[in-house]
């Protein structure tokens, strides 16, 4: 999960608490083992929902985390030969549950992004190519639903720390068990699961194991801007994540982003119910995890999440701290939702909200109402792209949009992202400054009150 400045930890309004229901109708599964020689988990087989027991389940799901989660995967940090492999890994597994390659080079969707000099992290960084890993399910039920729904998940981590590490000085190995190789195992359960309920789906699923999301969202940001060949982002109905949910605790589960969506209650309630989870269900559809830039370009969301725990972005989350048979009723949740939405006959109603991210609520000073693409432009230039501007925010009152680059407030010339926080930090409620930003090719400026608590 993104860390640092870009981090809105959950401390995010959560709305609806809901009692416990009917006991828990397991997924059905099959056992999963280590394949002989190689360190890999087995290629896992669709699963007959009645075939297999839990403890089946949990024990294919912890070999899948424990590989992820490695040591020899190096934590999975951008540019290593353990996040190429990770990807590589996910792709098979995609491959044999059914899905077909969906990326723009068969399951891949490459891209550039950048490893930053940890010693100055104002330098530019080194280039370097990740890639997202794509695959589609056709819905074979009719009549067919118009829109796609994508479930997602990021497979990097932090490698061997740095800046992002909450143990900045160590350079152990960060295994990422929880985050988020506990979200990548429950995509392709919930996969798994789905593909041998096609029948069923009146909708085409499409899941995507994100990488980058630790660089800034860069992956899901890359694939809303340019989604693989047939894919577009206005056909999308929803998009669910998975981001560190492998600390279920006393069946407690939030469910985030489910304000972004009218209907998300009457939808996720009744599910977490029957399943006898004891969800939190609220919040806007902005937040610190790849969710955030699909409901900046207007898909409703939802974010799986158990909470954050010690070991959080530290060397110490490791394989041995995940409760795996927690994660396969959060699998079964999710594939409960997925069915519900891919039968439903009528569209989700996009909630929008002028409320501030959480970070700036509790930091208690300046803000504007904007949502900033970490990705950045994707032609190189210099300045902070806007993934989206909140309703009724000061930057909206003052005329700026989705898709505007700014590249200077007052009399500071923005470059990237740590100029912008660093004028915001150091700017005041109520105070007035001039925004200068390209639209269009074209330089404008715009004047703008600040807003916040004093």
């Amino acid at each position: 999960m993104l860390s640092l400045y870009k981090k809105t930890f959950y401390h995010t309004l959560i709305t609806a608490r809901i009692r416990r229901g009917a006991r828990l109708a397991w997924l059905a599964v099959l056992a999963a083992g280590i394949a002989a020689g190689c360190g890999r988990p087995a290629t896992l087989a669709s699963p007959h929902r009645n075939s297999s027991s839990l403890d089946a389940a949990a024990s294919r799901y912890s070999a899948g985390v424990s590989w992820l989660a490695d040591d020899s995967r190096e934590g999975r940090g951008l540019g290593s030969d353990g996040l190429s492999s990770a990807g590589a890994w996910i792709a098979e597994q995609f491959a044999a549950i059914g899905l077909e390659p969906a990326g723009s080079d068969g399951y891949r969707q490459p891209f550039p992004t950048t490893i930053l000099d940890e010693t100055n992290p104002h330098v530019e960084g080194t280039p370097v190519e990740a890639f997202n890993v794509v695959g589609r399910l056709r819905g074979q039920a009719s009549p067919p639903r118009a829109g796609l729904i994508v479930l997602g998940a990021h497979y990097d981590h932090l490698g061997h720390g740095g800046s992002g590490s909450l143990a900045p000085d160590s350079r152990e190995i960060h295994n990422g068990a929880d985050d988020n190789a506990s979200g990548t195992m429950a995509l392709i359960e919930v996969a798994r699961a789905l593909a041998a309920r096609r029948d069923d789906l009146h909708r085409d699923v499409v899941f995507v194991a994100f990488s980058a999301e630790e660089r800034g969202l860069v992956g899901s940001s890359m694939f809303v801007h340019a989604p693989p060949r047939g894919l577009r982002v206005e056909e999308i109905y929803a998009m669910l994540n998975m981001d560190m949910v492998g600390r279920l605790e006393g069946g407690r589960l939030q469910v985030l982003g489910g304000g972004s969506a009218k209907e998300w209650p009457e939808i996720v309630e009744p599910a977490c119910a029957h399943l006898e989870l004891d969800c939190a269900v609220g919040g806007d559809g902005f937040g610190s995890s790849d969710h955030s830039s699909f409901f900046a370009a207007d898909v409703p969301v939802l974010h799986f999440f158990t909470g954050t725990h010690a070991q959080y972005h530290r060397p110490e989350d490791d394989a041995d701290l995940i409760d795996s048979t927690g994660a396969v009723r959060i699998v079964h949740l999710i594939e409960t939702i997925s069915e519900a939405l891919a039968r439903r006959e009528d569209p989700l109603t996009l909630v929008k909200t002028s409320e501030a991210p959480a970070r700036q609520r509790m930091a208690g000073g300046a803000r504007l109402g904007t949502v900033p693409d970490y990705a950045g432009p994707t032609d190189g230039r210099a300045g902070v792209l806007l993934s989206a501007v909140r309703t009724d925010s000061p930057a909206e009152r003052g005329g700026l949009q989705r898709g505007d680059l700014i590249v200077g407030i007052g009399d500071r010339e923005i470059a990237g992202i740590e100029d912008f926080m660093a004028v915001l930090s150091a700017a005041t409620p109520g105070e007035r400054a001039t925004v200068k930003i390209v639209r269009n090719e074209e330089i404008m400026e715009f004047e703008v009150t600040y807003g916040g608590t004093p």
